[in-house]
């Protein structure tokens, strides 16, 4: 259909005004088209964002065997848009949708992290290698990992970089942080630490923890205080990582050698409040001490108030 090419390059130009308006003049006849009009409403492309909406017209495409369509509404009852969250529900869509990438790798994560079923490693790795099959520089990297963790495979390092450099080749975000992380920047990744912390924000946003904790990792070893303290706000907040008060602490004290202002005064606090460790006043002290030598207002008025003077 000439008008179904026509919208869907316009939408991967992101001219999304003259697409959503060429999808919905065709989505009746055609459920590819029902899709991406959904796609529209589910981002609020040109088009204030709907959950219900896209719902419907991802129901709609459906019935129309458009696979995408059936991975996309595993995604609405997997994250509860525009409908109850019901796992199993979004389990079975995924399953329905085998012939849909996406939603192969979706079921593969389920069964690797035991998202609204048990976890089973032997089922992930069984998908991920079906992917990587099929090209996938996302099962690439993750195969790549397992095999530098043990997690699932018999740890072996050589195995590990070999599929990660595979999934490097596939220009796989996951890999490329992974390698710029180790010291061995690739060549075509040109991202300065603002623009990798940006996609990290991007990623909290649409819930991605994957890419959000793995570009967050990237900015904090090239020294972004911005990151860190992002880093600290989700585990001291559960936002897409489960809450672990302790972890936040940890992360504050392994990079106290920033020398930050902030820094000194958040782990006093921890100290103080007894925040994801024993509460300690000498401990608060010192480092509301070390704060208050950088200028921190704050740490000298929490000092102030610990000691009496």
């Amino acid at each position: 259909m000439k008008e179904l090419d026509q919208a869907k390059k316009l939408f991967i130009a992101k001219k999304y005004k003259e697409s959503f308006s060429l999808f919905k003049n065709i989505h009746q006849s055609s459920p590819e088209a029902t899709y991406y009009l959904g796609m529209h409403y589910y981002l609020g492309l040109s088009v204030k964002k709907n959950d219900e909406k896209a719902l419907t017209l991802f129901k709609k495409s459906w019935e129309g065997l458009y696979p995408e369509a059936i991975y996309m509404l595993g995604r609405m009852y997997e994250g509860g848009h525009g409908v109850d969250q019901d796992l199993q529900q979004a389990f079975n869509f995924y399953q329905a949708g085998i012939h849909s990438l996406n939603a192969k790798t979706r079921l593969a994560k389920m069964y690797e992290e035991g998202i609204g079923i048990e976890k089973d490693m032997t089922k992930a790795i069984k998908l991920y290698n079906e992917l990587r099959k099929e090209g996938s520089g996302y099962a690439m990297y993750k195969i790549g990992r397992f095999y530098l963790t043990g997690q699932g495979l018999k740890k072996n390092l050589n195995n590990g970089y070999q599929w990660l450099r595979k999934a490097l080749e596939k220009d796989n975000i996951l890999a490329i942080n992974y390698f710029r992380m180790v010291g061995s920047t690739p060549s075509t990744d040109s991202r300065s630490t603002e623009e990798v912390y940006e996609q990290a924000k991007a990623a909290i946003e649409k819930k991605d923890k994957e890419l959000a904790l793995s570009s967050l990792e990237v900015v904090i070893k090239e020294g972004s205080i911005d990151g860190l303290f992002t880093l600290v706000n989700l585990y001291l907040h559960g936002e897409i990582v489960e809450k672990d008060e302790n972890k936040a602490f940890k992360l504050l004290l392994k990079h106290q050698d920033f020398n930050h202002s902030q820094i000194y005064y958040q782990i006093g606090s921890f100290y103080e409040s007894g925040i994801g460790v024993l509460s300690s006043y000498y401990k608060a002290a010192l480092f509301y001490d070390k704060a208050s030598q950088l200028n921190h207002e704050q740490a000298k008025y929490a000092l102030r108030d610990l000691r009496g003077y």
